[in-house]
Parts: structure tokens; sequence; C-alpha cells
């Protein structure tokens, strides 16, 4: 089959639509599951990670990589689940790191401001002046995020292959929407797109398990793979930190091999006069 990858803002209906659409098709459907397996994976905890893909990145995090490695420990666990075909991921970001995969279907979720207000003070029985404040803020701090980490804007219709307005739909309706969206050609996988998927889970997985370690985080090497072999290049001061990215991501599961072009070179200058 295919994959779903969902956008949505506060109040769109769009985890409605996502249950429901998992519920027709016996689909996997993850959203705070995605971050509670990349807590587990890379010894993380939930609530950072999941600061690091909702909320407005803070003046700290301007100044730090520790977002951005969260963002890697995510973006692992996306790819992983992706690479298992007949899941809807609904948010962190999958959009956006689906961008490459062609049967991958990008679905946008929205609807105007005072309509999901109204379903937010009625959810959660706030006031309106309330409920509209939230929906605001949600969407301020969403948008942020998205620009902060991917350099895209959220709103930005050119990034999702479908796009709904739920004003005048329930879920029901945006789940045979999105349905029928997916019986096009260009949304089914073929052996040559799910290999890809593969490489591109087992090339974020490298670099994930890579800014896990202690030893190996401040190094800033390159992964890529093709067919289940990893690759590996940059440029390190010391042999052991050489055989330690290496030996870390050799480790990983369905890898074919690593091909390792790390480079040591020694940061101690000659004495002068010699």
């Amino acid at each position: 089959m295919s994959i779903v990858a969902i956008s949505q803002t506060l109040g769109s209906l769009g985890d409605e639509i996502g249950h429901e659409l998992a519920r027709i098709l016996g689909w996997e459907f993850a959203d705070r599951e995605i971050i509670a397996q990349a807590a587990q994976r890379f010894g993380e905890g939930v609530l950072e990670l999941e600061h690091a893909t909702e909320e407005k990145p803070s003046l700290w995090d301007r100044f730090t990589d520790t977002k951005r490695r969260y963002l890697t420990y995510v973006e692992a666990m996306i790819f992983d689940m992706a690479a298992r075909d007949n899941v809807i991921l609904s948010g962190r970001g999958a959009t956006i790191f689906l961008r490459k995969v062609r049967h991958a279907l990008r679905v946008r979720i929205s609807a105007p401001e005072r309509v999901r207000a109204y379903r937010v003070e009625h959810q959660q029985e706030l006031t309106g002046e309330a409920a509209l404040h939230r929906v605001r803020q949600n969407d301020h701090e969403r948008a942020s995020n998205v620009k902060f980490l991917y350099h895209a804007n959220w709103d930005d219709p050119l990034l999702y292959d479908l796009v709904l307005n739920t004003e005048r739909l329930d879920a029901k309706e945006g789940a045979r929407l999105i349905q029928n969206a997916l019986q096009s050609e260009r949304v089914q996988p073929t052996p040559e797109s799910r290999a890809e998927v593969k490489d591109l889970a087992l090339t974020a997985h490298a670099k994930a398990a890579l800014l896990a370690h202690p030893t190996t985080r401040p190094l800033h090497l390159a992964v890529a793979c093709k067919q289940g072999q990893l690759s590996v290049s940059g440029m390190v001061e010391r042999e052991e930190l050489k055989k330690a990215a290496e030996e870390i991501i050799g480790r990983i599961p369905e890898v074919n091999g690593v091909q390792s072009e790390i480079v040591v070179v020694s940061s101690r200058r000659a004495p002068v006069g010699v």
C-alpha cells in the first residue's frame, strides 16, 4: 500500500480524520507514538522531544544544537515507521521528512480560524476568547518551529499533495477524500521506492546513533546509504574516534556493510623551525 503523512492545525479535525482513515484501511496511526519510540530508542525524555517538535524555539535553542539533535531522533523513527508501509504519520514534521518519498501522500488539514476556535472551545471547555487565543498561539508556535527547523512555510500549499478545508467536512468525509487520493498510481509503492525508503531510514538511524553516543556526538560526519550499504565520511582528530563511529553505525540492524572514508587529521602543529 502506501504512507500518509498529515500536517494539521489545532481544531481542524486532523487527528479524528487520521484515526478514521486508519480504522477504514486497517493501518497503523502514529502521533505521540513517534515521540515515545524515539525517546525509548535514543534514551531521551518524552517531554524534551515533544518540545523539540512542537513548540516555538527558545533563545537557547537558537544557540545550541540540542533541538536539532532531538529532531534527528524523531526523523529516524518516522523513517523507521514509513519503511513498514501502511502507516499514517501525524505531525512531527512527517510531511517534510517524507517529501522525497514518491509513494508518500502528504496531506494538510486545516479550517478557518473561527471554526477551529469554536471546536476547541467545546472540546476543551474554554471560553470563546480563550479558545481563539489558544488556536492563534498554537498556529504561531508551530509555524515558528517549522521555519526554524526546516526553513519552510508551514502554510505553503506546495508542501502538500492534498489540502483539506474541514469547515464543511466531518472526519468520515475527510477520511474518504484521503482514501480516494490513495488510489492514485503516483502513490503506489514500487520495489525501487521501498528500497529508497529503507536507505533513508538507515541513513537517519546512523545519524541519530552517532548523535546519541557522547563520544561521536561532537563529530561532523556525513552519512549516506545505498542498497543497505552505509558510507560515512569526514575528519576526526584521533584513530579511536574513527573506530568508534564505524562501530556505532556498523551495529545498526539491516546494514549490509560500512564504507568508511573518515580521515584522521592530527590537530597538533609541528614545532616552529622544524
